[in-house]
């Protein structure tokens, strides 16, 4: 059985041929353009993040450098709050410790004055 392809068909057949590679050539060329744009958009990126990276560069630089500060700032006042601290714990333990000197000769002072006041009360009582 021998095939054969009429006029009609080969002529549609030769129409969709060329409409495909019509299409396909369109559709290549939008894929190049595309890429190109993506490829522009690519270096863009880059470019950009090179100018940000050179303008921030400057101000992290400072505000490391802020950081520094403001840690030796706080260092500081930790030493000097410390400090302040170990004072008054000195002079709370000298305030204690003279508070209960006094104490100990007020009372041996008092028990002095006590036996003398008895001693010439018991002298006046007896006359």
């Amino acid at each position: 059985m021998e095939t054969t392809i009429t006029a009609d068909v080969t002529g549609s057949l030769q129409v969709l041929i060329y409409v495909s590679v019509v299409l396909l050539l369109i559709i290549g060329v939008f894929l190049i353009k595309l890429l190109l744009d993506a490829s522009n958009l690519v270096n863009s990126m880059q470019d950009f993040i090179k100018v940000t990276q050179t303008e921030l560069e400057p101000t992290i630089k400072e505000f490391q450098g802020t950081l520094v500060n403001i840690n030796s700032i706080s260092s500081n006042v930790n030493r000097q709050i410390n400090s302040l601290s170990d004072g008054i714990d000195k002079g709370g333990r000298i305030m204690t410790d003279s508070a209960e000197k006094a104490y100990k000769q007020l009372k041996t002072a008092g028990a002095y004055t006590k036996e003398t006041l008895l001693s010439i009360i018991s002298k006046l009582v007896k006359k």
